[in-house]
């Protein structure tokens, strides 16, 4: 209902009543004045609704990155659905769609129902008021400017929750600056929402990062914009500090992979342009289809965000962001990181990086392979089917024909996407894998792209594509596919293997990794990163049925104590896998001596169970199933206490 029309009922609402009253109808006059008094409530409702409105719109433009680019050509991916009914409704059911969102009751997934939180002496409240998401917190402006520190500690204030930023796993919310500047900076409510654990968790504790560092306070506009958005542009305002950002788009939507589309809206506003284009089954030149690409540009338009780059010049990179554009070559603008070549990158940026110590430490494994999630464009250019073949990213992915979770195209969830190149072994896979073909020994991701990397609380599979090796394992600590699998195993028992089966020269090993299981060294001495790894596995349903499930549980237990957070929340969702774990309460975040009680609770439980279903020493256990406390003792001495911050 318009303000024309609305006025107009109210009029004639009292006409009715006028023109009734006194003349002895009291029912018509009675229906007058409740239609009369009906209306007036709407109206001040429609009025206040309209108020609402305006406010709100007022929010976002203040407080919120403004969103568009219409002199650079950037329209957003509405303008896409008329033409890409189906390709924009299959983004449109992506997590891409939904990485950076308003804060909006449905896209809102935190439980903001009078949640109250505690926090180094620091106290946090969330509620809802009707659809908007508030918080309260110590002021963050006072926490973000380093000059405000000298006035004391900041007063508690009430701030509207603006943005979002995760939609898959968890969800950040970003608080806006509250100041008559003009700015619009974003930083961060100190608490992030796990979805499956439904609960609200530090949002320190979701990094693997050492618990004894100061993380700082992270800002969307610096650092998130980069991927979590379309074409994002800090415009920072190197004189006075101050940001005007700007965006393409929320989220990663059809501009990020296909570039600006306004030419391309303006060009096929002709039909018959249109129509002759599709007959002709020709690209049209006035947008980039990453499928028409060559693979290594096709590959590069993923790699933008997924891979680690360096930006050269940061400075520009800030006030205008990236300069990068699906078609171009990301290596002449933010050149992929690869140790592996390193007297073939700049030397400005080795120098760069060597000013820098823990650059690689904390996104490589020490032979120069990618360790960390969402950088998957720097495992696969360092395997052998990119290198000497065609293998780009869409030879498995596929934005708009795939399931949303992992964005793997239909029919490459199995070995159909190997058997493209590799026809040959199809026939007889078994004589290849060794493993009976319906088994999951036989499914070649889980032997040539493993779950080595670490992120978002899991392990995930790295795109470098490798044939499984223990003298690898041994010398950079990255786990192998055999080992990961086969739990129960040593590197020694794998070396064995892999020499009979492929002829691979022996690995050169300790004692201890000849004769202990490989996941239990990793579990016990590894750095934060491998316990993350062993974590996860010791959960895994396929692990679980090759070596059995009620043995692991000690060393779970063990990790439930661990000192960084990620590794004990790892370590309780893979305990509630064992049997008789399903009901076992567990909290990553609790106190330490609590953790402790927690440990041997699991302990306790796990002797109650009987022996175990593998013995041995490859599992620090005897005949009898009980274990080498002594052994585990010794080899929790050996622990890698390095200092680590993952970059995932």
């Amino acid at each position: 209902m318009d303000w024309f029309a609305l006025t107009a009922l109210v009029a004639f609402s009292l006409f009715l009543v006028v023109s009734q009253k006194g003349r002895g109808n009291r029912w018509v006059w009675a229906l007058a004045c409740g239609i009369a008094a009906l209306t007036a409530v709407g109206a001040l409702g429609w009025v206040a609704g309209h108020k609402m409105e305006g406010e709100d719109r007022q929010f976002l433009a203040d407080k919120l990155p403004h969103q568009g680019r219409p002199d650079d050509g950037y329209v957003t991916a509405d303008r896409c659905a008329a033409c890409h009914p189906d390709q924009y409704h299959s983004w449109h059911q992506s997590f891409h769609r939904t990485m950076t969102q308003i804060a909006r009751p449905d896209t809102v997934r935190g439980n903001f129902e009078n949640a109250r939180f505690e926090l180094e002496g620091k106290t946090y409240r969330l509620e809802r008021r009707g659809a908007e998401f508030w918080a309260e917190l110590p002021n963050p402006e006072w926490v973000f400017n380093q000059e405000t520190r000298f006035l004391g500690e900041p007063p508690q204030v009430w701030r509207r929750v603006g943005m979002l930023t995760g939609s898959h796993h968890m969800q950040v919310y970003w608080i806006p600056t509250d100041t008559n500047l003009p700015t619009n900076l974003q930083l961060p409510f100190p608490f992030a929402y796990l979805f499956d654990d439904q609960k609200w968790v530090p949002l320190n504790d979701t990094f693997l990062r050492d618990p004894n560092l100061h993380s700082g306070q992270g800002v969307w506009n610096m650092i998130c914009i980069d991927c979590h958005a379309t074409a994002g542009q800090s415009k920072l305002n190197r004189q006075n500090g101050l940001m005007d950002t700007r965006v393409g788009e929320f989220g990663i939507a059809c501009e990020a992979c296909h570039g600006p589309g306004a030419e391309h809206v303006r060009a096929n506003s002709n039909p018959a342009r249109r129509y002759l284009l599709h007959q002709g089954g020709k690209g049209d030149t006035t947008i980039v289809n990453p499928a028409r690409l060559a693979t290594k540009a096709a590959s590069q338009v993923c790699g933008r965000c997924h891979g680690i780059t360096w930006i050269a010049n940061g400075i520009d990179f800030r006030e205008n962001g990236s300069r990068f554009s699906p078609g171009l070559d990301l290596n002449s603008i933010t050149p992929v990181v690869q140790p592996t070549r390193r007297a073939e990158m700049r030397r400005d940026i080795v120098a760069a990086i060597q000013q820098k110590p823990n650059f690689l430490r904390e996104r490589f494994w020490p032979d120069g392979m990618v360790r960390v999630s969402g950088r998957d464009l720097n495992g696969l250019i360092e395997s052998p089917c990119y290198k000497k073949g065609e293998l780009s990213c869409l030879s498995c992915h596929s934005m708009h024909k795939s399931d949303p979770v992992n964005q793997v195209a239909a029919g490459m969830e199995s070995n159909e996407a190997c058997f493209q190149c590799h026809k040959t072994f199809r026939a007889n896979l078994a004589a290849h894998t060794h493993h009976a073909p319906d088994s999951s020994g036989s499914l070649c991701y889980n032997c040539h792209m493993a779950r080595t990397t670490y992120g978002l609380l899991k392990a995930i599979r790295n795109h470098y594509i490798e044939n499984p090796s223990a003298e690898v394992s041994a010398r950079t600590g990255r786990p192998n596919g055999c080992n990961l699998c086969h739990l129960d195993r040593s590197l020694g028992w794998t070396d064995q293997h892999l020499s009979a089966w492929f002829g691979t020269k022996p690995a050169t090993l300790t004692e201890e990794e000849r004769s202990v299981s490989a996941i239990v060294l990793w579990s016990l001495r590894g750095d934060a990163g491998q316990r993350a790894l062993a974590a996860w596995h010791l959960g895994w349903a396929p692990a679980l049925k090759a070596s059995g499930e009620k043995w692991e549980a000690p060393y779970l237990a063990q990790l439930l104590v661990d000192p960084y957070s990620a590794v004990r929340c790892i370590a309780s969702h893979s305990l509630a896998h064992l049997p008789g774990f399903g009901d076992f309460v567990s909290d990553f975040e609790a106190k330490p001596e609590e953790r402790e009680q927690t440990r041997e609770r699991a302990l306790t439980r796990w002797r109650k169970g009987g022996v175990p279903d593998r013995t041995g020493l490859e599992l620090l256990t005897g005949a009898d199933g009980k274990l080498q406390l002594d052994r585990v003792a010794e080899l929790l001495t050996k622990r890698d206490n390095t200092s680590m911050d993952l970059q995932e």
